[in-house]
């Protein structure tokens, strides 16, 4: 029914305040401490990861029971900041957020080029959206793979079980069933899945982080006016 499709929602639901915050103000507080955009991503993304983990671990595994056959269900795990699936969470959430943080910025400038605009010129605000989303796409893209193995290793009875060795390597194996198959030459093909899977990480990602730099940057422009 209607209530089953919140399942599990409310502990990420709070969670999700926190991470917001980190993806913002939290991002702006690691710059000035670290001075860097790249170290500044990951520390974000480090405790963004922290907070949400034991969070979204407990939605996905009840999502996952409330679906599965009574063999395939797993016991959930109460909520802790690390444990299985960490890692893979930990990529997913520095790439995706490497679009707008790192990468939208180049973007921006090849949009501007593009255009033929003068190159001294500041970038347009539609320019800089442009950047932000198209460098969102991309790396919602390549968080994709990260995202499925977080997902798996954390409703995966054999991967709550496993050692990190042996989850990495039963992660691998899940990659590639998924994502390869062998045609009857031999040869091995990308299995429609896969462009699947991208295309709703990135539509996801770009729509999302996009939106939020763009409202980021309005901000900081009418915080400045008023200076």
């Amino acid at each position: 029914g209607f209530r089953s499709g919140w399942t599990g929602a409310r502990s990420p639901a709070a969670a999700s305040m926190i991470q917001f915050t980190m993806l913002g103000p939290g991002y702006h507080f690691y710059l000035g401490l670290l001075g860097n955009r790249k170290p500044a991503l990951v520390a974000v993304a480090l405790t963004e990861t922290l907070v949400m983990y034991g969070a979204t671990t407990r939605n996905a595994q009840l999502i996952h029971n409330q679906a599965a056959a009574g063999r395939d269900r797993v016991p959930v795990r109460p909520i802790m900041p690390v444990g299985p699936g960490f890692t893979a969470i930990l990529l997913r959430n520095c790439l995706a957020m490497a679009g707008i943080r790192v990468l939208s910025e180049p973007m921006a400038r090849t949009l501007h080029w593009i255009s033929g605009a003068d190159a001294s010129s500041k970038c347009s605000p539609g320019i800089n959206m442009g950047g932000d989303f198209l460098a969102s796409v991309l790396c919602g893209a390549l968080s994709m793979p990260f995202n499925q193995t977080f997902n798996f290793q954390v409703t995966n009875a054999a991967c709550l079980a496993a050692t990190p060795a042996e989850r990495f390597a039963l992660a691998l194996r899940f990659l590639k069933t998924q994502y390869f198959m062998s045609t009857a030459s031999g040869s091995v093909r990308l299995r429609q899945t896969m462009l699947r899977d991208a295309m709703l990480r990135s539509s996801y990602i770009g729509c999302l982080f996009c939106c939020y730099s763009s409202l980021e940057r309005l901000a900081l422009h009418m915080s400045n006016l008023r200076e």
